[in-house]
């Protein structure tokens, strides 16, 4: 019984999510960078806004390769 407690997700669905999440933070950034963004802002704003996402994108891709590298040990063994 496991009251209270979420199933596990798949390696590989957790995979996807991080993927996901990466190519939107991404995105994100690039639509920032180009102006697609609410046009009152200033260019310093843009800036900071920019590079937040491509922050977050990045910590993603870290997540992403790492936990692909834990799948890779795991199939190793």
């Amino acid at each position: 019984m496991n009251a209270g407690r979420k199933p596990e997700v798949p390696p590989a669905e957790q995979l996807e999510g991080l993927r996901k999440a990466r190519d939107h933070y991404s995105e994100l950034a690039d639509n920032i960078r180009d102006g697609s963004s609410d046009s009152s802002e200033t260019s310093e704003q843009r800036r900071a806004g920019e590079s937040a996402a491509r922050r977050i994108a990045a910590a993603y891709e870290n997540s992403f390769n790492n936990l692909k590298a834990v799948i890779n040990r795991r199939g190793r063994k």
